[in-house]
C-alpha cells in the first residue's frame, strides 16, 4: 500500500524534498536531494479543485455548476491556485464580478446587434466565453445597469456599450459591409490608420466622443469578436465584415 506524498514538513511546514527513488519492478534505488513537483506543494482541496476545471476542460460557468460556486468564488478559488502555482494574477484580479446579472429584458425597439447579443449572453446566463482569432478566449458579462457588457480583455471599467456594437453595424452598412478595423497602437484618431472609416475610428467618435488627435482604447478584438459569436460579422484579419 502507497502512502500519498506530502509536500511540506508536519513540524515547521517547510517544503520537503525526495531524497531516495525506488523501483519496485527492478528494485533500483536513487539517492539524491529531489524537488518534487509544484502540484505536490498544493493542499488536497487545490488538487480536486484542479481536477474539476480540467474535467469542465477550463469552462469556468461549468465549474461553478459543478462546486455550487458564484462567480467570484470560483475566480478567486482559481487565482488562489494560481498564485500557489507560481503564477500572477495581476490581470484577472482587475475582474472580480460582485454581480451577475443573467438576463436582461430585449425591447421591440432595440437595435438588432443588442437583441442579438442579449439573445446570446441571456442564454448563456449572462456569462460568455468569447473566441479569439489566436484562439484564446476571454468573458463578457452584462453591466449591473444593463447599459452594455464588459469584457475581460479589456481594462477594468471600460463598457462596451451597446450604442458602440450599433455603430460598428452602422460603418459596415455605409462602407458596403466591409471595413478596416483601423489600429490604435500606431495612430491617434483621424491619422493614417485610424481614420474615420475604421470600426476603431467611428467607434471611438461616435459611441465614445473621443476627439480627432486623441489616442484611443484599443476595443477591436473584444468589439469585432463578440460581433461574430452572435452571428452578424465575420472577422478577418484586419477587417470585419457583416454576414
Amino acid at each position: 500500500m502507497h502512502t500519498e506524498i506530502i509536500g511540506h514538513c508536519p513540524i515547521c511546514n517547510e517544503k520537503l524534498i525526495a531524497t531516495r527513488l525506488t523501483c519496485k519492478h527492478c528494485g533500483l534505488e536513487l539517492t539524491n536531494d529531489f524537488s518534487l513537483s509544484k502540484f505536490n506543494y498544493l493542499a488536497y482541496e487545490d488538487l480536486q479543485f484542479i481536477e474539476y476545471y480540467l474535467k469542465c476542460r477550463g469552462n469556468l460557468k461549468e465549474l461553478m455548476q459543478q462546486l455550487g460556486l458564484s462567480y467570484p468564488a470560483a475566480k478567486k478559488r482559481l487565482d488562489q491556485v494560481l498564485e500557489r502555482l507560481g503564477y500572477s494574477t495581476a490581470y484577472s484580479d482587475t475582474y472580480n464580478i460582485e454581480v451577475i446579472v443573467e438576463t436582461l429584458p430585449i425591447y421591440k425597439d432595440e437595435s438588432l446587434a443588442t437583441k442579438k447579443i442579449k439573445t446570446k449572453l441571456n442564454e448563456s446566463k449572462g456569462l460568455a466565453d468569447i473566441s479569439l482569432t489566436n484562439n484564446k478566449t476571454f468573458s463578457i458579462y452584462y453591466e449591473e445597469f444593463g447599459n452594455g457588457i464588459y469584457a475581460s480583455n479589456l481594462p477594468k471599467g471600460n463598457l462596451l456599450t451597446w450604442k458602440a456594437f450599433d455603430c460598428a453595424i452602422e460603418l459596415l452598412n455605409k462602407t458596403g459591409g466591409r471595413a478596416s478595423k483601423g489600429n490604435t497602437m500606431k495612430s491617434k484618431l483621424g491619422e493614417e490608420h485610424l481614420t474615420l472609416d475604421t470600426i476603431e475610428g467611428y467607434v471611438a467618435h461616435k459611441a465614445y466622443g473621443v476627439a480627432l488627435g486623441e489616442s484611443v482604447l484599443r476595443r477591436i478584438s473584444a468589439l469585432s469578436s463578440i460581433l461574430e459569436w452572435c452571428g452578424l460579422c465575420k472577422n478577418g484579419y484586419g477587417y470585419l465584415e457583416l454576414i
